[in-house]
């Protein structure tokens, strides 16, 4: 009678089957294949390897097939490119096999086969072992127990140590031949569950004219695998795909759980950057594990003393084709941070889209979160912008004081507005009013002269510490 080794899972349910796996002993004792590796992440999601590996061929220039361990359980196959290192190499058939060991393939191999049913006794908690066969899994498992059918399953299944050849991960085989002086291989292709993302964090200094900059990268692993790169490659700038992200895998019975690690910046070299294409690489110095299911944030950039300038912006869209009705509501200005990103490095530095946080300086304490808001991708050179917040003692309140049509269709209008701008503040304070006017537009009476930005009309209001200033114009159009 051949021994059974106690797996307990309710075979309706996803569980993580922990099985010791025969037959896959040598496969992890081995050593790995893989002597380089090289990993280049984009930041839609998608991750290029490139690995150079041993080759120990069975036969002298004949074609036989090699099990290619630790690729990606996301890879595209279609992508895979595999050539000789040292000499040529042929190959004729890539193959994925993603039939993994899972209950309910352990299940499938077991059909007409008989199993343990482990049964407990509600009260006593006692478990009793029985036999069963396994008859059909046609719309659920049909056991044979004593002689009668049972549907479902009254208990949890014990299953003999044997994986009937199901490997524990997804395996790629490639059939192949080298040729004379091939002394290994090297192989890249694509994989979806790679992706990296950027996060800012900028602090103001007390003057509020300057900062300090650092970026950070979050590498994201979820190709199944871990992956130990000699040169982590991390590339900005958008790339063309006429195939979309593929559907992840379903691990069966098992929850995912996201671990983050973090790499200390102190005294450690940064990213090298270069230019390649239309896009920017990053390459990370020296070994980087990236296990899976795993987060990783790594120092990217660090700029101090960074001149910013900021500025109360206040964006109206008055009412110009028909009188204003009800009272005006009061507003407040948006907050905008500008800098130049030429003054982060001499030159300028790229910088990819992200999330940046920014934080003040306060009396006696730690800094005091300020509101963040996202970058896009700012080449170096242009001047990064982001809004993170609002001004709570500065108020803006708009109204409409004329308006009259000057034809019977009422197309040729004319409009007059007074803005006033309240400061609560013990400071002076400059507000940019932006009012957004449709149609053909001129102004033609005003207390303070504007600019034409697009189609705005653009002021700029000086309010003294605890005071207030107004603005009126007049603006005729046609539509």
């Amino acid at each position: 009678m051949c021994r059974f080794r106690l797996v307990v899972l309710p075979v309706l349910m996803a569980t993580v089957l922990a099985l010791p796996i025969r037959g896959f002993a040598d496969v992890a004792d081995a050593p790995d294949p893989v002597t380089e590796r090289v990993v280049n992440v984009f930041t839609g999601g998608l991750g290029q390897i490139w690995e150079r590996r041993a080759l120990e061929l069975k036969t002298d220039g004949g074609e036989e097939t090699l099990t290619l361990a630790g690729i990606s359980e996301r890879a595209i196959v279609e992508s895979l490119r595999i050539a000789g290192d040292g000499g040529p190499l042929t190959v004729t058939a890539v193959t994925l096999n993603r039939e993994v060991l899972t209950p309910d393939a352990l299940l499938r191999r077991h059909l007409g086969r008989e199993v343990d049913v482990i049964k407990t006794h509600p009260t006593t908690g006692a478990e009793r072992r029985v036999r069963a066969e396994v008859v059909s899994l046609a719309g659920g498992p049909v056991l044979r127990i004593d002689g009668r059918l049972e549907t479902g399953v009254p208990g949890r299944l014990s299953f003999p140590d044997a994986t009937f050849g199901l490997p524990p991960r997804p395996v790629l085989s490639a059939r192949l031949s080298a040729g004379p002086g091939t002394k290994g291989l090297q192989l890249t292709y694509l994989s979806e569950g790679l992706a990296w993302s950027v996060d800012y964090t900028a602090q103001l200094a007390t003057d509020g004219r300057h900062l300090d900059l650092t970026a950070w990268a979050g590498v994201r692993n979820d190709t199944g695998v871990d992956l130990s790169a000699q040169a982590l490659r991390l590339v900005a700038g958008q790339i063309n795909r006429r195939t979309g992200p593929r559907a992840q895998p379903r691990a069966e019975g098992m929850a995912l759980m996201a671990t983050k690690a973090v790499a200390d910046a102190g005294g450690h070299a940064l990213p090298a950057r270069e230019a390649v294409g239309g896009a920017h690489v990053y390459t990370v110095p020296g070994l980087v594990r990236l296990r899976n299911n795993e987060t990783r944030q790594l120092a990217l950039l660090h700029a101090a003393n960074v001149a910013v300038t900021e500025t109360l912006i206040s964006a109206g869209h008055p009412v110009v084709f028909g009188a204003q009705r009800g009272q005006p509501r009061p507003s407040h200005p948006d907050l905008r941070l500008a800098f130049d990103n030429r003054d982060l490095v001499p030159g300028g530095l790229p910088l990819p889209a992200g999330i940046i946080r920014v934080y003040r300086p306060t009396k006696g304490g730690p800094p005091l979160f300020a509101g963040e808001d996202r970058i896009i991708d700012t080449p170096g050179g242009e001047r990064a912008r982001l809004t993170i917040g609002r001004a709570f003692d500065v108020t803006v309140r708009r109204q409409q004081t004329a308006f009259q049509r000057l034809d019977a269709k009422g197309r040729n209008v004319e409009a007059a507005f007074r803005i006033e701008v309240r400061n609560g503040r013990d400071r002076p304070a400059r507000v940019r009013l932006d009012e957004t006017l449709p149609g053909d537009w001129r102004v033609t009476e005003e207390n303070r002269p504007h600019e034409r930005a697009g189609g705005q009309a653009r002021w700029h209001l000086d309010v003294p510490a605890g005071g207030r200033a107004e603005l009126t114009y007049r603006v005729r159009v046609l539509r």
